[in-house]
């Protein structure tokens, strides 16, 4: 299960390890063994390693570039 969230700047990315500064998003996945599943250890990652493990993507509305957490349906 994918939570889009903001950070209170005490959050630290699983991915890069860096810690993710207030008011950044940040995404929290349920993952196991590296795969989002709903029955696995949660984990935060900040928007760059989201755009590399391909949580999260930018795309095209209303002529704007909006940044989304969840894949289209």
């Amino acid at each position: 299960m994918r939570r889009g969230c903001i950070s209170l700047g005490e959050i630290k990315c699983d991915g890069c390890h860096n810690v993710i500064p207030y008011p950044d998003r940040y995404l929290a996945v349920d993952e196991k063994d590296g795969v989002e599943d709903n029955e696995g250890e949660t984990r935060r990652y900040c928007l760059d390693c989201c755009l590399k493990k391909g949580y999260a993507q930018y795309k095209e509305e209303k002529g704007e570039r909006i940044l989304t957490f969840f894949p289209e349906s």
